[in-house]
């Protein structure tokens, strides 16, 4: 059985392993000093955003779903960048179709791949709003857990101050990322923390932020750029970090200045995505 559903079971079914299961998004907001960082400690805390979509009354054909209408009211969502769908663990690409965006240039990135020419693995938008997927090719139609993330845009955990360290904290079925930081912030770190099966990434800092992250379980998320996306001029750290089965890179860095060590990376087509003129200090990093 996949890992993510025992892990939410366990933490379901066992208070000591987890104070608290949260549906909500979480925003800190609240920074400390360089010399006394504010801490939140989750203790265990899994802020799960996705929505339970396996008993819906799905048209099946073969390993081709189709929800009949709009999936929970939801609107299409942009189509190249974001899982939308997941099973199991696994995202859900939503691919884009290039030929039709052509014939179409005001819908880009709203153009979607036709039910019959989805490889496993991979979903679109009907003209009705029905959401359309192909099982992936490892798991059986009928016999695995439907989930749907929670709405784009919407990240788990936002980070929007200085100087805190947030440690112990699982995010996942985020629209968008794990964990979201923007602006200027400085002094930030993320310990023991696990970003696991999140629309997007499971975590990026974007404009001028600095971090740290010194133990993570990074694995599962959507984003075709990259398990982390760290971008813009921020300056990231990251150390005792697992990373694994990203639909992109282990690590997307387009930033200022980044790092990785005492790592590993295993089932990742691509371990690092690198843009031109930047660089990655790479140490004892073991990819498999």
């Amino acid at each position: 059985m996949p890992l993510l559903p025992i892990l939410l079971a366990l933490l379901l079914a066992c208070p000591a392993l987890a104070s608290e299961l949260s549906r909500t998004p979480l925003l800190l907001s609240k920074g400390g000093t360089p010399e006394h960082p504010e801490v939140f400690d989750g203790k265990g805390l899994v802020i799960d955003l996705g929505s339970d979509v396996s008993d819906h009354p799905w048209k099946q054909e073969g390993d081709l779903w189709t929800s009949q209408g709009p999936l929970l009211e939801r609107s299409p969502i942009l189509a190249g960048q974001t899982a939308g769908l997941f099973v199991d663990e696994q995202p859900i690409a939503v691919p884009r179709n290039l030929q039709k965006e052509k014939v179409h240039p005001e819908k880009k990135g709203f153009c979607y791949v036709d039910p019959t020419s989805l490889q496993p693995g991979q979903m679109g938008f009907a003209e009705d709003g029905s959401l359309y997927f192909r099982w992936p090719a490892n798991k059986r139609p009928g016999s695995a857990r439907l989930v749907l993330p929670a709405k784009a845009g919407v990240s788990a955990v936002s980070i929007a101050c200085s100087h805190i360290v947030v440690r112990n904290v699982t995010s996942t079925h985020a629209g968008n990322d794990g964990f979201n930081i923007h602006n200027r912030w400085t002094g930030i770190r993320l310990e023991n923390i696990r970003a696991l099966s999140n629309g997007d990434e499971g975590i990026s800092a974007h404009d001028e932020v600095e971090m740290t992250v010194d133990g993570a379980e990074i694995a599962w998320n959507g984003s075709a750029s990259g398990g982390v996306a760290d971008v813009n001029q921020c300056s990231t750290n990251y150390r005792n970090c697992v990373v694994h089965d990203n639909a992109g890179a282990a690590f997307h860095f387009s930033g200022k200045s980044h790092s990785v060590s005492d790592s590993k990376i295993y089932n990742q087509a691509r371990p690092f995505d690198i843009a031109k003129g930047r660089t990655c200090t790479q140490t004892r990093v073991d990819v498999r």
